[in-house]
């Protein structure tokens, strides 16, 4: 450790030794300095805060109505988007900046000049933004800041107006082209129901429930046409057993043996209105029951034959009443007789829609899986379209709301004015660095030129350079003359030294307009 203070002590006395040089150096370097900061110009700088409201009071009351868009992300984009040509170039238009530009590279330099003296600082919190500018002009500093805060408010709001007109244009062809494809979707679906009418699953479901139901419901035809076959045998079998007439009336006129008919008839004809009124023309039962009746028609036509044949349509039995029961087994057996060509018709039918479902096995469910098809488009189609208009009656409201301008407002918090004193340079500080530079840049070339000229200090370092043994050493003896001299330089050196001191403290207090003034009166 004594060793390296005793090395740090050798450089110090050397670097004393030239204290001249170094104080000379300094003085030097100390008056180019601050002769070079005080031509430095002065730059003015003029800031202006403006402050975004985003919180509207119609955008809770519209939520849900009007597109949500975020005015703050915008505002922070346009931030970062403020320093392009595009908008720096209108600047130089607004400040006349430009009538000093003759040819394009002098519009660069002066949208570079801007584009460096601009500076944008904001709070995404506050929203709160400072726009600031600098410049050797202090009423083009004011001008610029004044271009930009127009720029910035102008640009947030048409950038605005500007993307909802693109967006309505944009929905309204988005609109078009749907309508067109919902059209033809449509015109597709109708001719398709159109071509394939009666083979498309309605309310009866589709085409395995179609066949499901109709073999059900010729099951379940088939079951009480039995049964209808079986009361109209048993009605058949009383009726063999009955006798159709009860013993001999004296006196009296027979009645008709067709009356029996006539009933049948008239009571089949009745069930016959009854189901025009329900059922077409061509229904199958319809056209059995009129069956029916042509039948009884016939057996009454030939019965009157008979009775004419036997003796001018008095029956053999003359005097007999007819039996009411044997009329009323004939009447239940001819409705039985209905019943069963009724069902017989249904039968046939369900059998015919089951055997036409069975051929149809393949077409069928490419049909249905077509017109599932068909539907889909038409149903994605039909959703988008009405998407569309619900997005575009939300657009129409938020551009109404933006050309009201109630969405965002701008409010300058603190207006540009003209500066009256330069923001820089900070000419204290630049010649404080050039006292510290001067005092370095002179001890460090006596420092280099010591090491260049070295001096042995004490015996030791005698000894290990020339490796001989130092005997003793021999001190200098000033007189009164050499210390006279001696402290007539330390009152020198200080003298200059404090000359520099003071200098640098009266450059600091005047600003450096003496200097001014000084190079003029030298140049």
């Amino acid at each position: 450790m004594s060793e390296i203070f005793a090395q740090i002590l050798a450089y110090i006395r050397g670097t004393w030794r030239y204290r001249w040089l170094a104080l000379t150096v300094a003085w030097i370097v100390c008056i180019a300095g601050w002769m070079y900061v005080s031509q430095l110009p002065d730059q003015y700088r003029a800031s202006a805060r403006v402050h975004v409201d985003t919180d509207s009071m119609l955008r809770p009351l519209l939520r849900g109505l009007a597109v949500d868009t975020n005015i703050t992300q915008r505002v922070n984009l346009m931030t970062r988007t403020l320093l392009t040509r595009p908008n720096l170039e209108q600047v130089a238009r607004m400040t006349d900046m430009h009538l000093e530009a003759g040819t394009e590279a002098q519009m660069d330099a002066v949208i570079n000049r801007l584009r460096s003296g601009i500076s944008i600082q904001g709070t995404d919190r506050e929203n709160l933004y400072t726009l600031s500018y600098r410049d050797r002009n202090p009423q083009r500093a004011h001008a610029v800041v004044q271009a930009l805060q127009t720029i910035f408010v102008e640009t947030a709001l048409g950038d605005t107006r500007v993307d909802s007109d693109l967006a309505q244009r944009f929905i309204e062809q988005q609109i078009q082209e749907y309508e067109q494809r919902l059209e033809a979707a449509e015109q597709r679906l109708a001719n398709f129901r159109r071509e394939n009418v009666g083979l498309l699953p309605g309310e009866r479901g589709d085409y395995y429930q179609r066949l499901q139901r109709a073999q059900n419901e010729l099951e379940e035809a088939q079951f009480r046409l039995r049964e209808a076959r079986n009361r109209r045998d048993e009605v058949r079998r009383q009726l063999a057993g009955e006798e159709p007439t009860f013993g001999i009336m004296g006196g009296g006129r027979s009645q008709p043996a067709t009356s029996a008919l006539d009933s049948r008839i008239e009571n089949l004809q009745t069930r016959l209105d009854e189901m025009l009124l329900t059922y077409t023309e061509r229904h199958p039962d319809v056209n059995a029951l009129r069956r029916t009746i042509e039948d009884l028609e016939a057996q009454k036509a030939e019965e009157l034959a008979l009775l004419a044949e036997s003796g001018g349509g008095m029956a053999p039995e003359a005097g007999l009443q007819t039996n009411p029961v044997y009329q009323q087994m004939r009447m239940a057996l001819s409705n039985a007789e209905v019943e069963v060509s009724s069902l017989q018709v249904r039968v046939q039918r369900h059998q015919e829609e089951v055997e036409q479902l069975q051929r149809m096995v393949d077409t069928i469910p490419q049909i249905e899986a077509e017109l599932k098809r068909l539907d889909r488009d038409y149903n994605v189609n039909r959703e988008n379209y009405e998407q569309l208009l619900r997005r575009r009656e939300a657009a129409t409201i938020s551009q109404s709301v933006e050309d009201r301008g109630d969405q965002v407002q701008f409010r300058v918090v603190e207006p540009a004015r003209v500066p009256t004193s330069p923001s820089a340079p900070n000419r204290p500080a630049l010649f404080a660095g050039v006292l510290f530079l001067g005092l370095g840049a002179g001890a460090g070339l006596a420092f280099l030129v010591a090491q260049l000229r070295p001096v042995f200090d004490d015996r030791k370092l005698l000894n290990a350079i020339t490796g001989f043994p130092v005997l003793g050493t021999v001190s200098l003896v000033r007189d009164a003359r050499m210390r006279l001299k001696q402290r007539f330089e330390m009152v020198s050196f200080a003298s200059v030294t404090g000359g520099l001191l003071a200098a640098y403290g009266l450059v600091t207090m005047l600003g450096g307009i003496h200097l001014q003034a000084v190079q003029r009166l030298l140049g």
